[in-house]
């Protein structure tokens, strides 16, 4: 038998299902609301423990409040740090250590080189033959050097010191004085012969054949620089060129030996305490033109073929020829 369809039952509305719709002010609760505890709840402290529980043992306070480990990342910094701390600061001390250590040690101060054993040997045996000569007046007079040729008094210089005088002063190395006559002279060659009267056993020098000298040959200039009291002025060269000619001269040994006024007349030694020369002449410049060491000798060998023309026949002379 057909029962007649229940018919639906529909509760009553309850007082919260009345409530009036929120507001568009009003936030959707979230379920994280749910979870704040109230004031009231903090006022009420914790729940009691339920009875039916077990209880935990209590947490220690230093485990509680215990930092957590120290990072080894931080570690690891902080050595490496360090590390590059005492890196930087031995490194730099072995640095200055080979600095001080590996540096080379200061040069010397440079020391002139001494002259060769066979210059100084030269100009001792040049040197006593080497006068001074004083022609004309002493204050309108010409002052230079000459050079003893002959043990008997024979002397040679150039002619412009005794350019139209008949006698001549000369003194010697240890201070002696002699009074020479003019014998002969050449003014184109600037040449002149002179003799002390009664000279016995004077010291002479040697004069040189030809081509006794070459470019690059170590020389000594000795002569009677600027009239100074005391024996004759060494100054040490090379032989810069033979065949040299200038305005008076031609064919004359160029060298950068110093030659001053007064080294006139001196004579150009080699090693082997030879003169290969008689010094005459050394350039000058002026604002315009800039000279320096350039001077002139008379070669040896053109001096004894003049003194030849005159009439005195150097021993050496004959010996060579």
């Amino acid at each position: 038998m057909d029962q007649p369809p229940a018919e639906d039952t529909v509760s009553p509305p309850s007082a919260d299902d009345t409530a009036d719709p929120p507001g568009p002010d009003a936030h959707p609760s979230s379920p994280a609301d749910d979870l704040v505890p109230s004031p009231a709840d903090d006022a009420a402290g914790p729940p009691p423990p339920d009875p039916d529980e077990p209880s935990l043992p209590p947490v220690p306070p230093s485990a509680a409040v215990a930092p957590p480990p120290p990072r080894r990342r931080r570690r690891v910094v902080v050595g490496a740090a360090l590390l590059a701390v005492l890196l930087t600061v031995t490194g730099g001390a072995v640095g200055a250590w080979a600095a001080l250590t590996l540096r080379p040690a200061p040069l010397p101060a440079p020391v002139p080189a001494p002259a060769p054993a066979g210059l100084v040997t030269a100009v001792d045996a040049v040197t006593p033959a080497v006068l001074r000569i004083q022609a004309g007046s002493p204050d309108t007079g010409t002052a230079g050097t000459a050079l003893v040729v002959t043990p008997t008094g024979d002397v040679v210089t150039n002619e412009h010191l005794v350019h139209g005088e008949s006698t001549a002063t000369l003194i010697h190395a240890d201070g002696r004085t002699s009074t020479a006559r003019v014998v002969a002279s050449d003014e184109e060659a600037d040449l002149a012969w002179l003799r002390i009267d009664g000279a016995q056993g004077l010291p002479a020098v040697r004069l040189a054949g030809p081509a006794a000298v070459r470019p690059g040959e170590d020389v000594v200039a000795i002569g009677n620089a600027l009239n100074l009291d005391g024996p004759p002025s060494i100054t040490r060269g090379i032989v810069s060129a033979v065949g040299r000619s200038t305005s008076t001269l031609t064919d004359v040994i160029q060298t950068d030996a110093a030659i001053s006024s007064g080294s006139s007349g001196g004579a150009l030694v080699d090693r082997s305490g030879t003169v290969v020369g008689i010094t005459t002449e050394a350039l000058v410049g002026d604002p315009f033109v800039s000279v320096e060491d350039i001077a002139f000798a008379i070669p040896a060998d053109r001096v004894v073929a003049v003194l030849r023309g005159m009439g005195l026949v150097l021993p050496q002379a004959e010996a060579e020829g």
